[in-house]
């Protein structure tokens, strides 16, 4: 073999090479996006006595080496778990700075919670000093909304002697399979919780929005926004169709003062993979409709300039409100 065919034998083999090699990172990369996502979690105890489970939490040791052992549990089986005690400090801070932002500490939790999923255990706790007994019903639910993803079965104790050591007993119970046969609980619940995740993930998060006109809103819903005739209800439900994950929405009324949709599914996830909620979601939609308002009164009206300021925004348990605007003074 001669020298330079030698050079353009290997020049093919580096050629042939670099293809393997591009086919394989292209395949990694696809092997990367298909995995499930993982979503971020917190654990916060609820009762439905009305007495606050976190009060429990911090006064009670037995209950809260309960809750320790949940958070334990849950991280031993890969979860991404945000730590309770940092959770209260936290939204302890958020009510200390903002005083009349919050109905309490657990509002503070919710509304400053960075977590995708919130492990709500109703927790059957009883302790009359001589017996301890408990019972859990696990819920995972959506953080950002409300919703509940996923139900766990109810799994309890007999009783035991009080002083037994608590996060041995829920430890232990945590990685039975209660009497179902299905395997370990938590392993049951974190996999259902999951298939629920991604489900969401796959179809997207269903919210509602609701835009409505008070006594300071100069703009209403029926007025003209351009030449061709259409309302601004007509260009805010064009926006919602253009923005709705996979286009899925539903409006469930609209007139002059009032647009109500009641379905709205919106990302779980942005393009890069973040985390994507009602809150970024709805700043969108409050920019969307006041854009709308600017152009409709600069095409149809006498051009006067929208007061961002006087549009007031809520949400509450998945639902989106917003008000329309007034002029500029």
């Amino acid at each position: 073999m001669g020298l330079f065919q030698g050079l353009n034998f290997k020049k093919k083999i580096m050629k042939k090479l670099l293809l393997v090699l591009t086919f394989l990172g292209f395949y990694s990369t696809s092997l990367l996006a298909q995995q499930p996502a993982q979503p971020s979690m917190m654990i916060l105890p609820y009762t439905k006595s009305g007495e606050s489970a976190l009060d429990i939490y911090q006064n009670d040791e037995e209950y809260r080496a309960l809750i320790i052992a949940m958070e334990q549990a849950f991280i031993d089986n890969g979860a991404e778990l945000q730590d309770l005690e940092r959770t209260i400090l936290n939204a302890k801070e958020a009510m200390t700075r903002e005083a009349n932002k919050y109905i309490d500490i657990n509002d503070a939790i919710n509304r400053n919670a960075t977590t995708e999923i919130t492990i709500a255990p109703e927790i059957n706790y009883q302790n009359d000093g001589t017996y301890v007994q408990f019972g859990i019903l696990m819920k995972a639910v959506d953080t950002s909304t409300g919703g509940i993803l996923y139900t766990g079965k109810y799994i309890s104790t007999p009783s035991i002697p009080a002083g037994t050591n608590m996060m041995a007993v829920a430890t232990n119970i945590l990685k039975s399979d209660g009497g179902t046969g299905e395997g370990p609980y938590i392993q049951v619940f974190l996999a259902g919780m999951r298939r629920a995740f991604e489900k969401m993930v796959k179809e997207g998060r269903a919210i509602k929005a609701v835009f409505v006109t008070d006594d300071d809103s100069d703009f209403r819903l029926n007025d003209e926004a351009n030449d061709d005739f259409e309302m601004i209800s007509d260009l805010i439900e064009t926006w919602v169709s253009d923005n709705a994950f996979n286009g899925t929405y539903r409006v469930s009324s609209s007139s002059d003062n009032r647009l109500e949709f009641d379905l709205i599914k919106i990302a779980v996830r942005d393009e890069d993979g973040k985390p994507f909620n009602i809150g970024k979601f709805a700043k969108k939609l409050r920019i969307a409709m006041l854009k709308i308002c600017k152009k409709a009164s600069q095409t149809m009206g006498d051009g006067e300039a929208v007061d961002a300021r006087s549009t007031k925004q809520n949400i509450d348990k998945g639902t989106v409100y917003l008000t329309m605007p007034s002029y500029r003074d």
